[in-house]
């Protein structure tokens, strides 16, 4: 058995545990992960508010697709003889013509050939980069059921 004083044992036990190999963390290495941890809380707050943009747009055309469906149904139930273009006008979410709605719709008629008409419908929304646009054709027949 080796004899050790206690002076020795102190001296050893003191180096070991001395302020070079203290156990916790630094200053430094909180800083780190704090600034790790806000640029994660970061990204997930832009991630949700990007996620809320696209749902809104997605809503907000869905609306102007359904507008421009419901709209080109009736167009096309009307007197084919009948038909012009119409100006743009401002509707709400349901379609009913509204002077504050946020959708606006226009209905331009063109005659392409003899009797054939190209009936296009433009519904634009917030924020679109694109209005919605359907079109269709409609044929007028041979005249007797309306105006020359």
């Amino acid at each position: 058995m080796a004899v050790t004083s206690r002076r020795t044992r102190r001296t050893g036990a003191a180096k070991a545990n001395g302020p070079r190999f203290r156990e916790g963390f630094t200053l430094v290495s909180m800083i780190v992960a704090i600034v790790l941890l806000t640029v994660g809380i970061l990204a997930l707050g832009n991630a949700n508010t990007n996620t809320i943009k696209h749902q809104t747009m997605a809503q907000n055309r869905t609306n102007a697709v359904a507008i421009a469906r419901a709209y080109l149904e009736e167009v096309r139930s009307r007197d084919a003889w009948a038909l012009a273009s119409e100006p743009v006008v401002q509707v709400g979410a349901d379609g009913v013509e509204a002077t504050g709605g946020v959708y606006s719709r226009s209905l331009t008629v063109s005659e392409v050939r003899n009797n054939l008409l190209l009936v296009e419908l433009a519904v634009d929304f917030p924020r679109a980069g694109q209005p919605v646009r359907l079109s269709t054709y409609q044929y007028r027949g041979n005249g007797l059921s309306g105006a020359p």
